[in-house]
């Protein structure tokens, strides 16, 4: 069921039946004490973009923090001076994970990466080849990226290329660094699953508008293609055209662009 169709469905239920249809959809937290006006973003929630908000690390304990625009924006340089932004996070379609406030860069400069493993049917991955069901639900990029670093580690394809350059690119990826920001990027960073890539492509002119206020228009999310870890067949993988919002499917040699993205497990606000 289409998701805006879904959401006002759930405006005219009552309580009791709101908060069930909630909980079924995955907001296990709602419940009858929740107040009304919660039970109102969770119901935007689930059918369309909640908001966007900046990602940060605080510097004291690393923990993750989140900021509306405008709360950043007003709070004095000497406290925003304790956090680091390292991506903006998105709450949409019952779904939750930042992005990482950059694309993804090698050593020397190359801002596009072959997916590797060509020829290879990763075993733990599964395919979405003919058919393709389930395909626009998949949200699983942390447990791909794992797979696919851990099959292809040191491993030369049939064409030459060594282990998963994307993967390997967006699990290095860091937002800071302690020699330069004081502080570590422990953030786990994955390459997306398609689902995750396609609410990027969805969303990508608010997510574009929020990245040029607080990274510079250098940092959006560009017209090009982009990587996703949802493997076809043996030798292609899907991306996602962010000129035009569509899927396709290309060999697993093709050299994309990679913008990582992290996991958030929680859906409560």
């Amino acid at each position: 069921m289409d998701k805006n169709i879904a959401s006002a469905m759930l405006l005219r239920l009552n309580k009791q039946d709101q908060v069930s249809a909630l909980q079924s959809i995955g907001f296990t937290t709602v419940n009858e004490n929740t107040s009304a006006s919660d039970i109102a973003k969770y119901m935007k929630w689930a059918g369309t973009l909640l908001d966007l908000s900046l990602a940060t690390l605080r510097i004291e304990d690393g923990k993750q923090v989140f900021f509306t625009a405008s709360e950043w924006n007003s709070m004095s340089a000497n406290n925003r001076s304790k956090y680091i932004r390292v991506g903006i996070r998105v709450r949409a379609e019952c779904r939750q994970f930042i992005i990482a406030k950059s694309d993804c860069i090698d050593a020397g400069g190359a801002k596009t990466f072959k997916w590797g493993g060509y020829g290879t049917d990763i075993r733990g991955l599964k395919n979405y080849g003919n058919g393709n069901q389930g395909l626009y639900d998949t949200f699983d990029g942390k447990e791909n990226t794992d797979v696919i670093i851990e099959t292809l580690a040191g491993v030369k394809d049939t064409l030459g290329t060594v282990g998963a350059p994307a993967a390997e690119a967006a699990r290095a990826y860091r937002g800071c660094t302690l020699e330069s920001d004081g502080i570590e990027d422990t953030t786990v960073w994955n390459l997306p699953a398609l689902g995750e890539l396609m609410l990027i492509a969805k969303y990508k002119k608010e997510i574009n508008e929020l990245a040029t206020s607080m990274f510079g228009s250098q940092n959006i999310i560009t017209t090009d293609w982009y990587w996703s870890s949802t493997e076809y067949d043996a030798s292609s993988a899907w991306y996602v055209s962010m000129l035009s919002g569509n899927v396709y499917t290309t060999t697993k040699n093709s050299a994309g662009r990679v913008r990582p993205v992290s996991a958030i497990d929680s859906l409560s606000l």
